[in-house]
């Protein structure tokens, strides 16, 4: 018999109906899953807007790599100098693309009812989410896994399995990565982040299971975006 999760609040233009179920005991290496990453303006959410979306689908611990979604977004705002240079796309780039709310009638669809993955994940999510409410009333009713959150459960128990403490400098995406042997090219850039942030996911999902996290349910306790985690050093952190 399965646990069911479900969805709290519906997208209207995404295919996902007010039912609609998640198996909480389904194994890890069954989900299906997306790895999201937006491209920013900048970091306020109240303010601010999509300039980029990328995605790329997973099964389990396997990169579906024909299968992504990349899109630029005209985000009806002046871009910041700053917000350039991190992410390289210009105003020229974006003036003629298309705005947010029909980029995410495309996204929506894309994810279906995958699970989203992403690092520090509640930025993304934040963002989309305010555009969806402003175009839909209903924001991504898809649960989200957030790759950072796993990281800090990776490193706060994996002494206590005999591995070796997994020890970053930062806890950054480019950082994760290089950690857990990730090549890392094109970062800044939503499609290669997303992908970037997929391979991290990868690599964590073995070591995940090892530590006891079998199915969907611990998963989502273990990579809760909102839960603040105890690192080994005693601070509270919350990703």
């Amino acid at each position: 018999m399965f646990t069911l999760f479900k969805s709290r609040k519906p997208t209207k233009d995404g295919g996902l109906a007010a039912d609609s179920l998640w198996e909480l005991d389904l194994a890890v290496q069954e989900i299906r899953a997306v790895a999201v990453d937006t491209e920013l303006t900048g970091l306020d959410h109240k303010r601010d807007s999509i300039v980029s979306m990328g995605a790329v689908k997973m099964i389990g611990g396997r990169v579906e790599i024909g299968q992504t979604f990349y899109q630029l977004v005209n985000p009806r705002m002046a871009m910041n100098t700053q917000a350039v240079l991190v992410h390289q796309i210009t105003p020229g780039e974006v003036v003629e693309k298309p705005e947010i709310s029909e980029v995410l009638k495309e996204f929506v669809a894309f994810c279906g009812k995958d699970i989203v993955i992403g690092h520090f994940i509640s930025l993304d999510l934040a963002f989309i989410n305010r555009e969806l409410k402003k175009a839909t009333g209903s924001i991504l009713a898809n649960p989200a896994v957030d790759t950072s959150s796993l990281m800090h459960f990776w490193r706060a128990n994996s002494g206590n399995i005999g591995h070796g403490s997994f020890a970053p400098e930062r806890f950054e995406l480019v950082a994760i990565a290089k950690e857990l042997g990730v090549k890392v090219q094109g970062a800044h850039n939503a499609l290669m982040d997303a992908f970037m942030a997929a391979q991290v996911f990868q690599r964590l999902l073995p070591r995940l299971q090892v530590m006891g996290i079998k199915t969907l349910g611990d998963l989502l306790r273990v990579g809760n975006p909102e839960r603040r985690i105890e690192s080994p050093y005693g601070v509270n952190e919350a990703p």
